[in-house]
């Protein structure tokens, strides 16, 4: 039987567990807060030690953790996490996240350290043509690969259109590569044109022929893996109004399960083992930081984001919510949320997520 899917599975949850549960400790550790118990995994208990005041415990079920602190919504104790001041109580809130969203950054940067898939050679291919223009009547096509325009060589799609440009009203040859076999077409940009047109109705890219791994020094891997994570973090926001656009598939949008994630990681590992790159479970491992730190922050009872709420909203009446409303509230959401869990994961069964492409050519 093979092990590697099931380990590569509970060692990047758990890493992401780790870190999460490890950014609340530290902070509550820091507030002053007193903290009962730090725990990978759900019960039943494995194994536990008692280091000062906490117990640390490490559990059957790998999907999950937890750091139980004094009076979560008791204000009433003396060391309690109800009676922190509103500024220390959203600082141990958000700082799980916070560390996941760190740990991504490292992990990416680690990718870029290993080898982070880059096009090195690319080809200008066209990917629409637009009914009646002067590329459709000279019998330009999508999927067409230019070669040269009036005989000068193109190298990236930026070159085409001021080498067009330069013909305008004149014929000009078009030296492009189909199927294999390379056509010479005649074509006449025009002199005006419809809006988003241009003067040929053809719309280019750079295609990549040729992606190799391309490792990165330390500080640069770094920056870089910063960048990707700003990027993951402002797309997930960016989701729903995609969607409401009609620019995103729901399809595509759905979110994965532990089943989901327990089928990526598998791939990624599985892909890292036989070809010795780094890179597949060191990205896929950074994109679920990323995925869990965001979802953690949303405004739902039951996560950290739902208390976080419950501070801000205290804020703004300069009173608490009954800890009583305040606890049922949160019982209710995670109750919810356990319930979507296990739909997803249904899901996750029925469709399962697709082979990954890491991007080689």
């Amino acid at each position: 039987m093979d092990f590697l899917p099931y380990l590569s599975f509970i060692l990047v949850l758990g890493l992401m567990v780790l870190a999460h549960e490890f950014g609340h400790f530290i902070l509550a550790k820091r507030a002053g807060i007193k903290v009962e118990e730090f725990a990978l995994g759900y019960p039943p208990r494995l194994f536990a030690v008692k280091r000062g005041e906490t117990e640390y415990s490490i559990n059957l079920v790998p999907l999950g953790g937890f750091t139980k602190m004094l009076g979560e919504e008791d204000p009433s104790a003396p060391r309690s996490f109800a009676a922190a001041s509103k500024r220390w109580r959203i600082a141990v809130l958000a700082a799980g996240s916070l560390m996941n969203i760190a740990l991504a950054v490292l992990l990416f940067a680690g990718g870029y350290m290993a080898g982070w898939p880059t096009a090195t050679a690319s080809e200008v291919k066209i990917f629409k043509v637009a009914p009646g223009s002067p590329a459709d009547q000279a019998g330009i096509r999508v999927d067409d690969v230019v070669i040269s325009v009036g005989g000068e060589k193109v190298s990236v799609a930026y070159d085409v259109r001021p080498k067009t440009e330069a013909h305008l009203g004149r014929e000009v040859a078009f030296l492009v590569r189909r199927n294999g076999a390379e056509t010479t077409l005649k074509v006449v940009p025009r002199t005006t044109w419809p809006e988003g047109e241009g003067p040929l109705g053809i719309g280019i890219l750079d295609s990549p022929t040729t992606i190799e791994p391309v490792s990165y020094p330390v500080w640069d891997a770094i920056v870089l893996g910063l960048r990707r994570t700003v990027e993951i973090v402002l797309f997930i926001l960016y989701v729903p109004v995609m969607i409401l656009r009609g620019h995103l598939p729901l399809e595509l949008a759905r979110p994965v399960g532990p089943i989901g994630i327990y089928q990526i990681t598998a791939q990624a590992a599985s892909q890292t083992v036989s070809s010795g790159w780094w890179f597949p479970i060191l990205s896929v491992a950074g994109m679920i930081g990323v995925s869990l730190g965001v979802a953690n922050l949303l405004p739902i009872p039951g996560l950290d984001g739902g208390r976080l709420l419950f501070v801000f909203l205290e804020a703004i009446r300069g009173k608490r919510i009954s800890p009583e409303r305040e606890g049922l509230i949160h019982m209710v959401g995670l109750g919810v949320l356990i319930s979507l869990v296990i739909v997803v994961s249904y899901f996750d069964v029925l469709s399962p997520v697709p082979s990954i492409d890491w991007g080689m050519r």
